[in-house]
């Protein structure tokens, strides 16, 4: 690096002050010039070293660094921790109902199938073996699903075994997947729970997926032959899509619903503010109409879901629910009823009498709200639901029959 003349004379300029006063002879003044040049020389080499320098962290500083991570890696590959993510969700719900005599934060008010907490933890294929536990802890079980999958070769088929969730449907066990608070009368009511068992899953290429399970059909012991559970799925594009699914089992076991066959037709759209959801199901539960004469209850319905964006937080959604069960009586796959009472038996009077043995109450559910994201991980939502049936098949806390059934609710959900 080369001095300009101007440095050299701004920094002789700075010095001269400092000389004597008194006169100096021309060889020390001589003198002290070069000793500022030489001064000058050495600012300069160190600004030339400065400069060449790198930019960026000290290496060894990276280095340490770096050797920290790699210990860290193995020491999580010695715990087993490598690959290993947790999930989990937390769902606060409030509901108003009136057939209840109390409002609070029971989950178990009102009409709906919603998870309050949930956590979840996964392990990342590792030569090819992967595995899921996922809890809910104030749901019907415990272990919501406990699967273990195998690759098996290349093109996305994997070996499943363990408990995994029910297939169908459009809708999901936690309420951080769903927009609304609620599930539909056909999530609730004419759909399996969960399969215990083997099957196997597929990329079969072209948009279509696939996956079947051999086993138990929520918890009931098959005594002449496994359950079957099977969904197949076709993607339309990056917006659009459909699935087919069923379920199918024969068994002694009563308590769990008898001998059932149940299959249903999803598909959803969505694509800039517009959300479309919608399901066809029908189903049959093997002698087991309410009238008594040994038939088979038979029951189809539909659900349909339309949310549009207000804003990029703010969603506003309705859904429709009917469920046709006037068959034999009435019967359907799972019929908890409210306060006691079979919603989906023959349809009742006002005082509580059959109308017509042969006759079974249809279902109507109404459901509007919004969603807000107050951010990433957090959901607001409020809903009103309005449940009604052909005959006066609700009974609130009074004893009273009622034809109607209203619900207000507003839920918190909290995921990561």
């Amino acid at each position: 690096m080369k001095l300009s003349r101007n440095a050299l004379a701004i920094a002789l300029a700075t010095a001269l002050p400092c000389l004597p006063v008194h006169a100096q002879s021309a060889a020390e003044l001589q003198k002290e010039i070069e000793q500022l040049r030489a001064q000058l020389r050495v600012l300069s080499e160190k600004i030339e070293s400065l400069s060449a320098r790198p930019a960026g962290v000290d290496t060894q500083e990276f280095n340490r660094v770096v050797q920290k991570m790699e210990l860290a890696e193995d020491e999580a590959d010695k715990a087993g921790l490598k690959g290993l993510k947790f999930k989990g969700t937390m769902e606060v719900t409030y509901f108003n109902d009136q057939l209840s005599p109390a409002t609070g934060f029971d989950k178990a008010r009102g009409n709906g199938g919603y998870g309050a907490a949930m956590l979840e933890i996964s392990k990342e294929p590792e030569e090819g073996v992967g595995w899921t536990l996922r809890l809910m802890p104030l749901g019907a079980t415990l272990v919501h699903e406990a699967t273990v999958s195998v690759a098996l070769g290349k093109g996305g088929t994997k070996l499943n075994a363990g408990l995994t969730p029910d297939y169908s449907g459009y809708e999901y066990s936690m309420g951080n997947l769903n927009p609304l608070i609620s599930n539909n009368l056909l999530y609730t009511h004419s759909a399996a729970s969960n399969y215990a068992g083997v099957g196997m899953s597929y990329d079969l290429g072209s948009g279509w997926t696939g996956k079947w399970m051999f086993g138990q059909i929520d918890g009931a012991i098959n005594r002449k032959a496994p359950g079957f559970a099977y969904r197949f799925d076709y993607s339309m594009g990056e917006y659009s899509g459909i699935g087919f699914s069923g379920v199918h089992f024969r068994t002694n076991d009563q308590s769990v619903g008898g001998n059932a066959d149940l299959i249903e037709v999803d598909a959803y759209r969505t694509r800039g503010d517009l959300t479309l959801q919608g399901q066809v199901s029908m189903g049959r539960l093997l002698a087991g109409a309410k009238d008594a004469s040994g038939a088979d209850a038979r029951w189809w319905g539909l659900s349909g879901l339309v949310g549009y964006k207000l804003t990029p937080r703010l969603q506003a959604l309705a859904r429709f629910d009917y469920i046709d069960n006037r068959a034999n009586g009435g019967g359907i796959y799972f019929d908890p009823g409210l306060n006691g009472s079979s919603v989906f038996g023959p349809e009742l009077d006002d005082a509580g009498a059959v109308v017509d043995p042969t006759v079974g109450a249809n279902r109507y559910a109404l459901t509007a709200g919004f969603n807000y994201a107050v951010n990433a991980n957090t959901q607001w939502k409020t809903e009103l639901r309005f449940d009604r049936s052909t005959g006066y098949n609700f009974l609130d806390s009074t004893g009273a029959y009622k034809q109607m059934n209203t619900t207000l609710g507003t839920a918190l959900v909290v995921s990561f």
